[in-house]
């Protein structure tokens, strides 16, 4: 594993981590099949998936308790306060522990008070991918952060 090449990958599918570590890494909808791909290929372990809301506009968020704006989109980020799903992947092959996250992520459903939102037909919320790496990795926005 090496922190260079992470932060390269998380660039190219636009994935904006959330802080200065690699948890809480969230991608567009359109980019997290390619960024799991990369991730799971290039050796890194995807160790849980916690969920955001999509939002155009800051105040707009219908469930999410705030978050980023986002640094590739035009819109923010809204953290729903749901249980992060930690991932327990035992394949050896990397192309089975892809399809499962993938699967996994697909499959989602939450409960609202309200109703029940799918991935597959609520096209705000969104994945955030949470990886095992070493404690004292930064991401390369860290750099930024005073």
């Amino acid at each position: 594993m090496n922190k260079g090449h992470l932060d390269r990958i998380l660039e190219k599918h636009k994935a904006q981590p959330v802080g200065s570590g690699y948890v809480d890494i969230i991608v567009w909808r359109d980019n997290y099949q390619n960024l799991v791909q990369a991730l799971v290929e290039n050796g890194f372990e995807i160790e849980s998936i916690s969920w955001w809301e999509w939002c155009e506009k800051e105040n707009e968020c219908k469930y999410g308790l705030g978050g980023p704006k986002s640094e590739y989109y035009d819109g923010w980020f809204a953290e729903l306060a749901t249980e992060v799903d930690d991932l327990k992947l035992s394949d050896k092959e990397p192309q089975e522990t892809i399809q499962k996250i993938l699967n996994f992520i697909e499959s989602k459903t939450i409960g609202f008070s309200d109703e029940k939102v799918w991935f597959q037909k609520s096209k705000w919320l969104t994945p955030a991918i949470w990886l095992n790496v070493p404690d004292d990795w930064k991401n390369k926005k860290s750099a930024y952060i005073i």
